[in-house]
């Protein structure tokens, strides 16, 4: 599968980081990339920014055409909630990219990105703000069945960029419900062999698709969200699958876009194709709306 992505679209807003999302998208101009739509909200709500008083997107987009000259770069303003813009925008391109904080609290931290990330048409990029001067392995968290579109991504970023890929199991013990425990939480042992099996079988099947790629396969035990996000301390890429994006009703998502230190992929459902573009769209933007407004209820509560 190719995942050479020729549009790219990046989250403008004043609420939110840019400056190492457009790093980071400037950082695969030789990937492809022919143009980059720069998404601003509803003129009302975006913001502005520096002594001339400009928006907000129009800052962001003259900040991308001066990193990415070969590029071309659009803005396009949309009305509604900075989740629902993006959700609804995501069609228009092959990949979205938002910025997101990890030394605040908010929405913006992890809640934000993640509630985009598992709805937006095509995979998303979280880039975290700070420095990340790390370019270590590309992480790939193993996940059953296979992801076969988070592979593609995850082995193209390593060629790419010559890099290890990691392939990652974090699994964890179940816990005690009222019906007891599984068979396999009475064996601990038959808990982790099945895993590390899974671990043997996904390692096995990438060396032989791609023999001239390093391949380091790891197993860990712990709650997979956590694990996920303590080993984006030496990855330069982490690529999170469907199965990882609602695992625990979407909880290893969460905790990985709040706790990561290095960008994270997602590859939600609605990015394999399974739903008819117009439609899924319909449903994308109806669910942000109902979020939208949740969140506005509570507030002023």
């Amino acid at each position: 599968m190719d995942e050479r992505w020729s549009t790219v679209t990046l989250a403008a807003d004043a609420a939110k980081p840019h400056e190492q999302a457009l790093r980071w998208i400037a950082d695969h101009a030789g990937s492809g990339i022919e143009r980059l739509r720069v998404i601003g909200v509803d003129p009302a709500l975006e913001g502005r920014v520096g002594p001339d008083g400009r928006r907000v997107a129009d800052a962001v987009a003259e900040a991308a055409r001066t990193a990415l000259p070969d590029v071309e770069v659009e803005i396009a303003r949309h009305a509604g909630s900075f989740a629902n813009a993006l959700v609804a925008e995501s069609d228009a391109g092959d990949l979205l990219v938002v910025g997101s904080w990890r030394s605040r609290r908010g929405s913006t931290l992890g809640n934000g990105p993640a509630r985009v990330a598992e709805r937006a048409a095509v995979p998303t990029v979280v880039v975290p703000d700070g420095p990340h001067p790390i370019d270590g392995d590309v992480v790939l968290a193993v996940e059953e069945p296979l992801d076969e579109r988070a592979v593609a991504i995850a082995v193209d970023e390593a060629e790419r960029r010559h890099r290890r890929l990691t392939v990652l199991r974090a699994w964890e013990m179940p816990v005690l419900t009222r019906t007891g425990l599984t068979d396999f939480a009475e064996d601990p042992m038959r808990w982790r062999t099945r895993n590390a099996e899974l671990l043997e079988r996904v390692t096995a099947e990438l060396r032989r698709r791609h023999p001239a790629l390093r391949i380091h396969p790891l197993l860990v035990e712990g709650h997979p969200g956590h694990a996920i996000a303590a080993h984006s301390r030496t990855a330069s890429l982490v690529v999170l699958g469907r199965g990882h994006v609602h695992a625990l009703s979407g909880s290893v998502l969460h905790d990985v876009l709040r706790e990561s230190v290095s960008p994270v992929c997602v590859v939600p459902p609605t990015a394999h194709g399974a739903t008819a573009p117009v439609e899924a769209a319909k449903d994308r933007t109806a669910a942000a709306d109902a979020e939208a407004g949740l969140a506005d209820r509570e507030a002023t509560a």
